[in-house]
């Protein structure tokens, strides 16, 4: 107790310094690097958010320098983010962007980019409890809701889980995050945005729905995820398409196979999601080998209402230098078409960013990026930076 406490005091007074705040969702790439799926380190089954004693502890002592050469060797030794016999699992996540956000705007026939701002991606702060061995509760409230949000975002997610046994389906009821595609832990990506409307996203950052949902891992080679949910917060951000009363249905089915003599891990998989006048089918594919990095795309097709139809892919790949200090690079490409016959209109956009991965310490993370979006009309060109302090 006592040293969990001098724990979240060394990570307040971290996080009072940052650029804001943020939470992140959990990195693809590790899965493909490590061999093991998003729930061995997060309670969230599809990653992101509070971290299991495995997922602590294996990022306690990750960076450039360690807590121990600072003189904090009681931050160093701690192993365990769980009080109460293990009962009580804490977490947090606090992460915020300094760039350029929007789109360009003309005046008199020059561009005009947007101003460079700070912006809190997500605050978040987790727990999970372990009622019985086979039923948990867990919530995360994202504070940075109330200072910027995207429509469609809720302020928090939670869920009772029921799991009986390892080797049988598990149940989520509360608020969830439909299971579609690769849960990326970037708010920028193309996949889940509308070219025509690039500042309002299809599915809104930590977009939350009331439903239910089954997931099935007990096969090590196979993962499925079925749901259904309301769509309350869906219809903000797809106004016209979905409407409230709708109901939301989501699947994802990933296969992952693996070569433990080559340590080569992988996995392929596809997902849909269907909501009113929407319809999102997509898949998802990635490989990886720890030391050597990992590769992986995704393509997403949306189809909603008034003949439009989005299609967007993505490719990803990063190379880790060091346990601390990885480079990374991406490039995705959207194609929206809306309308019907000679009143048909395409938009097109691209999107390529590159950076590393710093860890300077344990806790902290630090993203330099330069980042390239452009459309028929306009093109940006930025340096940005991403800050990171997780507990």
């Amino acid at each position: 107790m006592i040293a969990a406490a001098r724990a979240w005091s060394v990570v307040a007074a971290v996080a009072a310094g940052c650029l804001g705040s943020a939470a992140a969702d959990a990195l693809p790439r590790m899965t493909l690097m490590a061999g093991s799926r998003c729930s061995n380190c997060h309670v969230n089954p599809q990653g992101s958010g509070t971290r299991t004693e495995f997922g602590f502890y294996s990022m306690a002592q990750n960076g450039a320098v360690t807590w121990d050469k600072l003189g904090w060797q009681s931050f160093h030794d701690l192993s365990d983010n769980r009080l109460f016999d293990g009962r009580l699992t804490l977490g947090m996540d606090l992460r915020s962007q300094m760039a350029k956000f929007g789109v360009p705007r003309w005046d008199n026939g020059v561009q005009v980019n947007p101003s460079r701002q700070i912006f809190p991606m997500q605050q978040n702060l987790g727990a999970a409890f372990k009622i019985a061995e086979w039923l948990s509760v867990a919530a995360t409230g994202n504070l940075a809701h109330f200072f910027k949000k995207y429509a469609g975002q809720t302020p928090f997610d939670g869920w009772v889980r029921v799991a009986p046994d390892p080797e049988l389906p598990s149940v989520r009821v509360g608020m969830i995050q439909p299971s579609m595609g690769i849960r990326h832990d970037d708010h920028t990506i193309l996949l889940r945005r509308n070219p025509f409307q690039p500042a309002l996203p299809l599915f809104a950052p930590n977009w939350n729905e009331l439903g239910a949902e089954v997931s099935y891992e007990g096969l090590h080679w196979l993962s499925v995820e079925a749901g259904a949910f309301k769509a309350d917060n869906l219809s903000k951000s797809c106004a016209g398409t979905v409407k409230a009363d709708d109901l939301v249905f989501s699947g994802r089915l990933t296969l992952w196979p693996q070569s433990l003599d080559l340590g080569v891990n992988a996995w392929l998989g596809g997902s849909f999601l269907k909501a009113g006048q929407l319809t999102a089918m997509g898949g998802h594919l990635g490989l990886g080998k720890t030391y050597w990095g990992s590769l992986m795309g995704e393509v997403l097709m949306t189809k909603s209402a008034q003949n439009q139809e989005v299609m967007s892919a993505l490719v990803h790949a990063a190379y880790p230098l060091y346990d601390w200090l990885v480079f990374e690079a991406r490039y995705e490409v959207s194609k929206a078409t809306k309308g019907s016959g000679a009143k048909t209109d395409q938009t097109d956009m691209t999107a390529v960013v590159a950076g590393v991965q710093f860890v300077p310490l344990p806790n902290v993370e630090l993203r330099p990026e330069y980042r390239l979006l452009q459309n028929e009309a306009w093109t940006i060109g930025q340096w940005a930076l991403q800050m990171h302090v997780w507990f």
